[in-house]
């Protein structure tokens, strides 16, 4: 069955040579081109609700006026999911896909190691890091920070993900506290991994100059700006394996693609598929 791919980061890239591998016909998209049966979209797969991410000229009414067979993407709404299945047209978001979404994960925090790692001019061990949300993400950049002497603590609002988070041996607080005046002294690095905002403007006079704030969480204005002339850097960092590790990213996606294809047509008919006009 044919594949049509949008997206515009060099995961796509390497995704798209996957499923090569794997058997499908694959197709970048390109204008005036027939779409595949089956649509691959980005994450976000739109920003704005109308038009597909990266493709202005695509809209999403456009994709469900092609009545492909299956589509595929990141952030579906529930409308855009609601209107294709009333056309009869089969809808999967990945990012609902557990196993895609723990290797993305996985990968998030490597590549925000590194981050860390470069900007930092203390080694992990004199270098004390605040984690804002203990989910998937923050899980495996505790794990991997205190691998490396990093003296950690994790601000979460389950008691249970606190438990965890000190029996591997982090500190833990709620994010209730995160609101006080001193809730981050002593941080160097204050990481986010949360999509909200947790900390107030104020709470920031608490970190030394040269301190970092890195956002991983999706969303604008989840880390308050620092002021000019505190030395506080506040880097944004979102959608890092497409950036970082776009091969490895990839493959992930093209794994997940093809495990979501074989459930939507579990007796193979995926591979006998014809283009759409």
């Amino acid at each position: 069955m044919k594949i049509t791919v949008f997206g515009t980061d060099g995961r796509f890239v390497y995704a798209a040579r996957a499923l090569s591998g794997y058997g499908f016909e694959v197709e970048r998209y390109a204008p005036g081109v027939p779409l595949a049966p089956v649509l691959l979209l980005p994450v976000p797969a739109s920003r704005d609700g109308i038009a597909v991410a990266g493709f202005p000229d695509v809209t999403l009414g456009d994709l469900l006026a092609a009545t492909p067979r299956l589509i595929l993407g990141g952030n579906l709404s529930g409308e855009f999911t609601a209107a294709a299945r009333r056309r009869g047209i089969a809808v999967r978001d990945y990012l609902n896909a557990e196993e895609f979404v723990l290797k993305n994960a996985s990968l998030t925090s490597q590549a925000a190691l590194g981050i860390l790692l470069s900007a930092s001019s203390a080694a992990p061990r004199e270098n004390p890091t605040a984690i804002l949300g203990f989910g998937r993400i923050g899980k495996f950049l505790c794990r991997e920070l205190l691998s490396l002497g990093c003296p950690v603590t994790v601000f979460a609002r389950g008691p249970r993900d606190r438990t965890m988070a000190r029996l591997v041996g982090a500190g833990a607080y709620d994010t209730a506290t995160l609101g006080g005046p001193g809730a981050l002294g002593g941080f160097r690095t204050v990481v986010n991994t949360i999509p909200a905002r947790l900390i107030p403007p104020s709470a920031l006079g608490a970190l030394a100059p040269g301190s970092l704030l890195l956002e991983l969480a999706s969303g604008e204005g989840n880390l308050p700006t620092p002021d000019p002339g505190s030395g506080v850097v506040l880097r944004r960092a979102n959608g890092l394996p497409g950036k970082v590790f776009p091969e490895s990213a990839g493959l992930a996606l093209a794994e997940t693609v093809r495990a979501l294809i074989r459930e939507v047509f579990p007796d193979g008919n995926e591979k006998n598929g014809n283009g759409l006009s």
